[in-house]
């Protein structure tokens, strides 16, 4: 499939201009040419390149790691009107509203709540681990998105396999040097939960952010 049918076209896509539209476009083959061949799918390299698009950085080719369902569950989810539960205020900001707008997905900031503080400071526990504890209940067939807060994913992580949470995708690429690998290899093991990680320290909002932009953009493509 050519770029420009992948991408969309500007009337489609309102947030960008024909300017903006084309250096992004122009970007993207620069990085096709610079990559050459690689092993992902053409849907989960539309991931790939933004993330390279994003950070200039095309060690995540080699670091990032799909579960075989992702995209294709990340894509319905958002389809489907999904909420995303995101770490930080961070990726609710980078995230376009005329993507969001497509099909109504809400950006939830658990951390945000002043409750999480409150639990936090009874339980011991860091604000991100407390924030997704008290959410547990809405995180089935909804996206989870970490960039910042190894501790987050870990929890996530446990819901799963302890309280039989379901989201639809977790987006595990917190960047750090306590837990941040950990985490992530967890989640990379974890077979029986759509997810997409970046392995080692590397990551952050911004990856989150370029990540959920790419599945926003290949939903946004599913009905035209």
């Amino acid at each position: 499939m050519a770029l420009n049918e992948l991408m969309g076209s500007t009337e489609d896509r309102p947030g960008l201009v024909e300017a903006g539209r084309s250096i992004e476009m122009e970007s993207f083959r620069i990085i096709d040419a610079e990559m050459g061949e690689h092993p992902f799918p053409e849907d989960q390299w539309q991931v790939v390149r933004r993330v390279i698009h994003t950070t200039g950085d095309f060690d995540y080719a080699r670091q990032i790691r799909f579960h075989p369902r992702a995209v294709a569950s990340g894509v319905a989810a958002l389809t489907r009107g999904a909420s995303i539960f995101a770490d930080t205020r961070m990726i609710a900001v980078g995230l376009s509203p005329w993507r969001l707008q497509w099909y109504g997905n809400e950006v939830v900031v658990p951390a945000l709540h002043p409750e999480s503080r409150i639990r936090a400071e009874e339980q011991g526990v860091t604000r991100s681990v407390a924030a997704f504890r008290g959410v547990s209940d809405q995180l089935n067939g909804a996206f989870v998105a970490i960039g910042n807060a190894p501790t987050a994913l870990l929890e996530v992580l446990r819901l799963i396999r302890e309280d039989g949470v379901r989201p639809a995708l977790v987006i595990g690429v917190p960047v750090g040097f306590v837990q941040a690998a950990e985490s992530k290899d967890q989640l990379r093991r974890m077979t029986d939960q759509p997810a997409i990680a970046v392995l080692g320290r590397k990551g952050g909002s911004s990856v989150a952010v370029a990540i959920l932009h790419a599945l926003l953009e290949l939903a946004g493509n599913v009905n035209q």
